[in-house]
């Protein structure tokens, strides 16, 4: 006697029409429900048409013989979560480059309708952008220097990493937007329209903070009294603090230093040893600060939440 196997039997399949502002998609409901819990206690417990499905000018409508369920949610983000359910190779793990409008769009649609493998392949992405180790910085900083140049990118992905529940990526994503001028954030448009406004006070809350971290760094570069040639070096520290006085507001990215190295060669040797020292103290310290810098919960109570996410 045959035997149904368990998860890959389909029921005798009904389609259904999800639209989502004037785009429709016809899909069989067997497969939303298996991917989603939300949609399959939509399909076994229908709800009246103004607490289900937003806004639905008949809740009997159909197209094409099947029935008709509204998303309130915009069509940009319903078709990549949509065809990331369907289509396997379309919604690759990283390495593999994504679309990142399209990756918030899943980001926020698998959280709210609670598709567990989608959610957890956006947040591997976006680890890709928002380091959540220090080491990692300047790896990620150069693969994405584009991305983190343009601040509306980071502006719009805030609210999203907020209402998604990823919360240890947004240490980094404040961090991001704290590099820039108040006046760059302001002139945003949209994307800076579309913060809260808790949202919008942590990036210029942030903004002095991170100018007297850089100034930290700057105070670390002292002369130790095994110097072979204190003037030389000081003066050597002077004109490497000069040169990067714009950098003021990005104290992590030492990437953005690049006259680092050619610096510590030019340091006698034992400057050169305690001007790293000092500044990968500090700099970690900064790290360890920028959480609740943020208005957030410790890097350790982050990353546990993360680990109970992507278990």
């Amino acid at each position: 006697m045959s035997k149904k196997v368990d998860g890959l039997w389909f029921s005798d399949d009904a389609l259904v029409v999800l639209r989502a502002e004037e785009s429709i998609f016809r899909l069989p409901k067997s497969i939303l429900a298996a991917r989603s819990p939300v949609f399959e206690a939509m399909f076994q417990f229908p709800q009246p048409a103004a607490s289900v499905r937003g806004s639905m000018p008949d809740a009997d409508e159909t197209i094409e013989g099947s029935p008709v369920v509204c998303m309130p949610d915009s069509a940009t983000e319903v078709e990549p979560f949509l065809r990331a359910i369907f289509d396997s190779s379309y919604f690759m793990p990283p390495p593999a480059k994504f679309d990142v409008h399209a990756l918030l769009g899943i980001l926020r649609l698998s959280h709210k309708y609670d598709v567990g493998d989608l959610y957890k392949r956006a947040v591997c992405h976006l680890e890709t952008i928002y380091p959540i180790e220090m080491d990692r910085i300047e790896g990620i900083r150069s693969n994405n220097l584009d991305y983190h140049q343009e601040i509306g990118l980071t502006l719009t992905t805030i609210p999203v990493l907020h209402e998604a529940g990823a919360t240890w990526l947004l240490p980094y994503a404040y961090y991001n937007v704290a590099e820039f001028q108040s006046g760059a954030l302001i002139s945003a448009g949209e994307p800076w329209d579309k913060c809260g406004a808790d949202m919008k006070q942590t990036c210029f809350l942030l903004l002095p903070v991170q100018i007297r971290a850089t100034e930290r760094l700057s105070h670390s570069l002292t002369t130790p009294s095994t110097c072979a040639s204190s003037d030389a070096c000081d003066l050597l520290k002077f004109r490497f603090l000069r040169t990067h006085d714009g950098l003021h507001q990005c104290p992590l990215s030492e990437f953005l230093f690049s006259g680092w190295k050619k610096f510590e060669n030019e340091l006698c040797p034992d400057c050169a040893i305690q001007a790293r020292m000092q500044y990968n103290n500090v700099r970690a310290k900064i790290w360890e600060e920028l959480p609740a810098n943020c208005g957030l919960e410790k890097w350790e109570v982050l990353l546990e939440r993360r680990r109970a996410a992507l278990e």
